[in-house]
């Protein structure tokens, strides 16, 4: 069906009743590759274009990238490449190191590099990152935006009914060990860029080296997520606070510096489990 004769919104309904298959499309991002069964980030970027681009220009308008003359862009939740395409493509970084964990999404991340030329500057990896090294659980979401690393213990009630999620073994690495693999020093690292539904604290945790060479993080804020890893949001506030010294919210339209101090007044504005902002935190 071509997209003249309806609605984009038509044509992906009718596009993911078929049995899957990779669609590829032009965005703002660059040319990428995606499943058609997928619920959440795919349906994004066919209907628009772009996948949370907004965010992203506003990270490059108040970080400057690239920042003191680093060349690594870390991309840990990668997807299939919104984020280390585009930035690649326009020269904000000289390499790129994307970290994804699911299988079939690593798949599309792995392709979409290769299609858009960039093999020789993004590096990509199928692994998790958390604060140990070993093997974790995946559940799987049909949002492959919204894949997670399972943790045990008392967590919070749940929203997206999680416990009925097909589970599949995956590598855990600590960011720290797979930077020493790679060669790469933190005193290289330009941008910490992290997506991982609520496993933030635990990523952190992992990657003590890096923290104190001063990287800049963008990262998720998502307290119904945080909670559902073990989290407290307003222990990773706090976390977060002892680590950086401003942020910028990502989410508003014209972001301004603010000081880590005030991050726990964010939480707040963030009532629903569906709540959630992107943040630039600066050391």
């Amino acid at each position: 069906m071509a997209a003249s004769e309806g609605t984009p919104r038509l044509v992906w309904r009718a596009l993911s009743r078929l049995p899957e298959f990779r669609i590829i499309r032009r965005t703002r991002h660059g040319v990428l590759g995606f499943s058609s069964r997928d619920r959440g980030v795919g349906p994004i970027l066919f209907m628009r274009g772009e996948y949370e681009s907004e965010q992203l220009e506003r990270a490059v308008a108040v970080g400057g990238f690239p920042l003191r003359g680093r060349g690594w862009l870390l991309d840990v939740g990668a997807n299939v490449g919104t984020v280390c395409i585009a930035l690649a493509r326009r020269g904000a970084f000289a390499r790129a190191l994307a970290v994804e964990p699911a299988p079939d999404t690593f798949r599309h991340l792995v392709k979409n590099v290769t299609r858009n030329r960039l093999g020789d500057a993004i590096r990509c990896v199928n692994a998790a990152l958390s604060a140990t090294n070993g093997t974790a659980e995946l559940e799987l979401s049909t949002n492959s935006g919204d894949h997670r690393v399972r943790v045990a213990g008392p967590l919070a009630s749940e929203q997206y009914h999680e416990h009925t999620r097909p589970l599949i073994p995956v590598p855990l690495r600590r960011l720290d060990d797979l930077l020493d693999e790679h060669g790469i020093a933190g005193s290289e690292v330009g941008l910490l860029w992290m997506d991982v539904q609520g496993h933030e604290q635990h990523v952190l945790e992992g990657a003590p080296k890096l923290l104190a060479s001063g990287v800049p993080l963008v990262v998720e804020l998502w307290p119904y997520g945080l909670r559902r890893a073990g989290v407290e949001p307003e222990a990773f506030a706090e976390y977060l606070g002892e680590r950086f010294r401003s942020y910028y919210d990502l989410g508003q339209s014209a972001p301004a510096t603010r000081p880590t101090a005030e991050l726990r007044a964010i939480l707040g504005e963030l009532p629903s489990y569906k709540s959630f902002t992107d943040l630039l935190l600066v050391p």
